[in-house]
């Protein structure tokens, strides 16, 4: 589902819920809030992960099926 979509669903439900609900919601959002800037990657971590979703999105990145890790895991 598409953020808009999803973004206005929420409104939605948000629009129409109960006091116990919005606190609840509230709270989830200010925990996600407070621990979005504390991040538990390393600078170096986060450009190592940027690095490798690029080489993926240009098709440069070798990878392995699930089933083809599994067959590796097994013969070693």
């Amino acid at each position: 589902m598409a953020s808009k979509t999803i973004r206005k669903k929420v409104i939605e439900c948000i629009n129409h819920a109960e006091d116990n609900v919005l606190e609840a919601v509230y709270k989830m959002l200010k925990i996600y809030e407070d621990s979005e800037s504390k991040s538990l990657m390393t600078t170096q971590q986060k450009l190592e992960v940027e690095r490798r979703s690029a080489l993926f999105k240009q098709g440069k990145l070798k990878t392995s099926s699930w089933s083809e890790v599994k067959k590796r895991t097994r013969l070693a």
